[in-house]
């Protein structure tokens, strides 16, 4: 679209500048004053094992949610008119889209989604993210230096099990002010630098993400007026496992991805051990860790997300070592 009148006249490099300045400042704008129609947080609950209403997200009572439909829009808006596009990147976003609007319902239900129904739509989006990512790149990845080549339908399944976890440890991990918005930046950039090389125009996706992420915690830095939902924290997951797909070292999701992994990853394999065995396990810590923290340790919430964001520094520092 506007790359194509740009271009011809600005580097690749000067039109991601303009790109993520304006992602940033529609970003700004928007958010300075959410629509009415978004919806307020507080009030929702979840059946306990004895049928009781329990409230959750109590802290975050009477707080605009749901903020990540806009900055997610956004965000794809910006690729779409400042990257040179293809149908794989159309395909991406269409898919970011999708996953937006998933979590943007479930933020505006009464009562949560069920793990099933959002774990069944997060595993269809991921599948077809994993299908279109192997028609357009094929299955090599490198490891140490090494390159290989994985068995299409081997590759595929690794992909989607890698987007179906980066979905849900993101969205377990937005549950302070700050925390997710922050790390996720962080990672991001990380990517988006180490990786640039090979990224090619998908380091671009990653910075205006970045931009439009800057802009969302000037509103979601403790104490927060806006939350992003899931619309906007399912939407990062996907971007991010995006990224370390195309980076063809996949496996560098592990390293960068660290924070939410220990955050939100360690809670959902709690859970799925507790179902599993019907036995308790690690009944003495909560999951996620943020709440750990926050809840029995007393840590105050902007502490909380300096020191993951600190964490996640160390870890992007590792990767660019490592690669």
């Amino acid at each position: 679209m506007l790359y194509s009148l740009l271009s011809a006249k600005l580097s690749d490099n000067v039109i991601l500048v303009i790109a993520s300045a304006l992602a940033f400042i529609a970003t700004f704008v928007v958010l300075m004053k959410p629509p009415a129609f978004l919806p307020v947080d507080g009030g929702k609950f979840v059946i306990d094992a004895s049928g009781k209403r329990v409230p959750v997200n109590e802290g975050s009572n009477g707080k605009v949610t749901g903020v990540g439909m806009l900055f997610v829009l956004i965000y794809v808006l910006a690729v779409l008119l400042f990257l040179p596009l293809s149908m794989e990147l159309v395909i991406y976003m269409a898919l970011s889209v999708l996953m937006m609007i998933t979590g943007y319902l479930d933020d505006c239900a009464r009562s949560p989604w069920g793990e099933l129904v959002k774990g069944l739509l997060d595993l269809v989006l991921a599948i077809l993210a994993a299908i279109a990512f192997v028609v357009y790149n094929g299955t090599k990845v490198a490891l140490f230096g090494k390159v290989f080549t994985i068995p299409v339908v081997i590759y595929v399944i690794l992909a989607v099990a890698l987007i179906w976890a980066s979905i849900n440890v993101t969205n377990c991990s937005d549950g302070v002010d700050g925390l997710c918005g922050s790390v996720s930046i962080i990672e991001m950039v990380g990517i988006s630098v180490i990786f640039h090389g090979i990224l090619g125009k998908y380091a671009g996706l990653g910075m205006i993400f970045s931009f439009v992420l800057v802009a969302y915690l000037a509103y979601n830095w403790y104490p927060s007026t806006v939350l992003m939902g899931d619309a906007g924290s399912r939407t990062i997951g996907f971007t991010i496992a995006l990224l370390c797909l195309k980076t063809g070292h996949p496996f560098s999701f592990i390293l960068l991805s660290m924070v939410f992994l220990f955050d939100g990853g360690l809670g959902l394999l709690k859970l799925a051990i507790i179902r599993l065995t019907h036995k308790p396990f690690l009944t003495n810590i909560r999951f996620p860790f943020h709440d750990e923290l926050r809840k029995n340790r007393k840590w105050k919430i902007p502490g909380i997300s300096i020191v993951f964001a600190a964490i996640e520094v160390v870890f992007v520092i590792l990767t660019a070592i490592i690669t």
